[in-house]
């Protein structure tokens, strides 16, 4: 599954009465290329780069605008560090759409200055029904399981669903890759 392929996959599922809530990293730069509609929100905490936002955001935008259906963009690494806030989703019985996507690590500071502290461990993301309680888990190393598992999700309201989308580590968004080789000139890396 490339990043290209994923947005270009969510473009086509994007409804007007959804609301994209965005982590940062590459799921924010790679959300540059969605076409939202006039009416569907788009939440992010671009300018503070708060890594972690958009599972918690995603629950207190669904509990103050129960009509919107949250499609939640988050990192793998994003994900490990609160997205245990699923839980909760669960117990109100809010059904968001969360997307993983799980390069392996933290992709961004990886492209700025390489090194195992980027490495984080392998969860499986669509087995977190067994912690969390109701949850529809999806796991989706290839394209067409990605297809599929997005068409079960949407069609799904009576929980959150999860995706787990296998994203390779060298494969960023444009803009990511940008942004990137700026900053590693300035941390002295070496240029990709």
């Amino acid at each position: 599954m490339s990043i290209a392929r994923l947005i270009g996959s969510l473009n086509a599922a994007l409804t007007p009465d959804m609301m994209v809530v965005c982590d940062v990293g590459d799921c924010l730069f790679a959300a540059v290329e969605l076409r939202v509609h006039a009416r569907t929100q788009f939440l992010a905490s671009a300018f503070y780069t708060t890594m972690g936002f958009a599972v918690p955001a995603a629950l207190g935008a669904q509990i103050a605008q129960p009509n919107r259906r949250a499609l939640v963009l988050v990192g793998d690494g994003a994900f490990q560090m609160t997205g245990t806030e699923l839980s909760t989703h669960c117990r109100c019985g809010l059904a968001p759409i969360i997307i993983v996507f799980n390069n392996h690590g933290y992709s961004t500071e990886r492209f700025i200055l390489d090194g195992p502290f980027n490495d984080i461990a392998a969860w499986r993301f669509d087995r977190l029904n067994e912690l969390f309680g109701p949850l529809h888990g999806f796991d989706a190393p290839t394209e067409d399981a990605f297809e599929a598992a997005l068409n079960k999700a949407i069609a799904t309201r009576d929980a959150p669903s999860i995706i787990n989308v296998h994203l390779d580590p060298n494969d960023p968004s444009p803009a990511m890759r940008r942004l990137a080789e700026h900053l590693k000139s300035r941390v002295g890396g070496e240029k990709t």
